[in-house]
């Protein structure tokens, strides 16, 4: 789902905000995808997950340089499994019906 060219360069967080709000948007229904407001409110807040992960992450790095502690951070957004008989959240979250705007 993520392009193999940012070699998980990114916050699974952030890109799971990204992910829920472009299936939002490709709702049947027109009633219940979410508005322009709302899709940019979700993005924004994605960038600031990531930004804010990105700057701890420098952060990190420039602190020590001593090599007694590793850090590894898994930023890895697992593969979705849309087996309908082990659905997973990202499936059902599609299956269940949202509320219309108002």
């Amino acid at each position: 789902m993520v392009g193999p060219n940012l070699k998980g360069g990114y916050h699974a967080e952030a890109m799971w905000r990204v992910v829920e709000t472009a299936l939002a948007c490709i709702e049947p229904y027109s009633a219940y995808r979410p508005n322009m407001v709302d899709i940019v409110r979700e993005l924004e807040d994605a960038l600031i997950i990531e930004n804010n992960a990105s700057e701890y992450m420098r952060s990190i790095e420039s602190f020590g340089g001593s090599n007694r502690y590793q850090y590894s951070i898994d930023r890895n957004i697992p593969a979705l499994g849309l087996n309908p008989s082990e659905p997973s959240s990202a499936y059902c979250q599609i299956i269940v019906a949202p509320q219309p705007r108002r």
